[in-house]
Formats: C-alpha cells, sequence, structure tokens
C-alpha cells in the first residue's frame, strides 16, 4: 500500500497521513510502527529487495539444476525485467537514496554487495571453476539496472535471449582464458 502511493505521488508528496488513511488504519497505529517516513521507507526497500532476490532464487531453484548457462542469465533477467511495480519502487527508493536518505543510500550499498556476491556464487555454480567473477557480476548487475531504467521510460524492447547469450558467450571466454589472464582481468 505505501509502495503503491510512493509510486502514484512520490516520496516527497506521500506523508504518514496518506498511508494510515489509505491503509485504513489510524495515525497512531502507523506511528507506533514507523516513527518517521524514513523508517517507513527503509522498511520497504528492506522489503523491496529481499523480495526481488528471492523471486530469483525461487525462479532458479524451480527450474532445476544443471541449467545451461544461457538458460540461467534468461531466468534473472526476465524475473527482474517482468517485475513491473517493483521496478518502480526500486527506482524511486534510489533517488530517495540519492538525493536526501543517507541510510536508505547506505542500505543500497550493503545490498549491491550483497547481490553482486550472490551473482559471483551463481556464476561460480554455472562455470563450477573457482575463477573470481566479481566483474562479470559487477557488469550484470550493472546491466540489470540499466535495463529496468530503460523498460520504466519506454524504451525499446528489450532483447533478453541475446543478452543472455551475450553473458553465456562473456562466461565461458572468461572462463577459456589462462588462469594468470583472467585472473589480470578482475
Amino acid at each position: 500500500m505505501a509502495a503503491q502511493l510512493i509510486r502514484e505521488k512520490g516520496i516527497e508528496h506521500t506523508t504518514l497521513a496518506h498511508i494510515a488513511e489509505a491503509a485504513n488504519i489510524s495515525k497512531g497505529t502507523l506511528y507506533y510502527y514507523y516513527a518517521t517516513k524514513g523508517d517507513l521507507i527503509f522498511d520497504i526497500a528492506d522489503r523491496h529487495m529481499n523480495n526481488m532476490t528471492s523471486r530469483v532464487f525461487r525462479r532458479l531453484e524451480s527450474s532445476g539444476s544443471g541449467q545451461s548457462p544461457r538458460t540461467v542469465f534468461r531466468l534473472v533477467l526476465d524475473t527482474v525485467m517482468h517485475s513491473r511495480s517493483r521496478g518502480h519502487t526500486h527506482v524511486y527508493l534510489l533517488q530517495e537514496a540519492l538525493t536526501q536518505n543517507p541510510s536508505l543510500k547506505a542500505r543500497f550499498v550493503e545490498e549491491y554487495h550483497r547481490w553482486r556476491g550472490i551473482i559471483e556464487e551463481g556464476l561460480t555454480r554455472i562455470y563450477g571453476d573457482q575463477r573470481e567473477y566479481t566483474v562479470m557480476a559487477q557488469v550484470l548487475l550493472t546491466t540489470l539496472d540499466g535495463l529496468v531504467l530503460q523498460r520504466l521510460v519506454g524504451s525499446d524492447t528489450v532483447p533478453i535471449d541475446d543478452i543472455a547469450a551475450f553473458f553465456e558467450q562473456a562466461g565461458a571466454l572468461y572462463q577459456g582464458l589462462p588462469r594468470d589472464e583472467s585472473d589480470s582481468l578482475s
């Protein structure tokens, strides 16, 4: 409810009173749980990030093990790209973090670090070696953010299959490099 109001009115123009009214609860009840709008925004950000992460994991787990790298990349891209309301929430929260909420900004830094670690772990599972996939994880995460922004502004249709194929090829190329050359790339 609160996330929807924030998407509709913007963070700056959404008050706790608006949220209480939309949720059909008293302001006192809402203030009991959230002393400030910042506390509520932090909770929304937390839930948003945890939901997105668990959604990707559920999709990967339900697809079964032994999937090709292209299939895994496609699942991740597809899950993130088709989460329309979450994309809007993510952008509004990022805007708030960048312009006026240092604690939310710190939360994003933590979460991006965690997501990179998850992606690195996933890449290691996909390719089955002990290389460090830090750079590839960063590029994939940055690509996801950029694709979400492009989709939200109505840019061209995103060729998810082509992007998944690109990441599959990049991973195979990286995996095929001699150990010392690939280490110098990161």
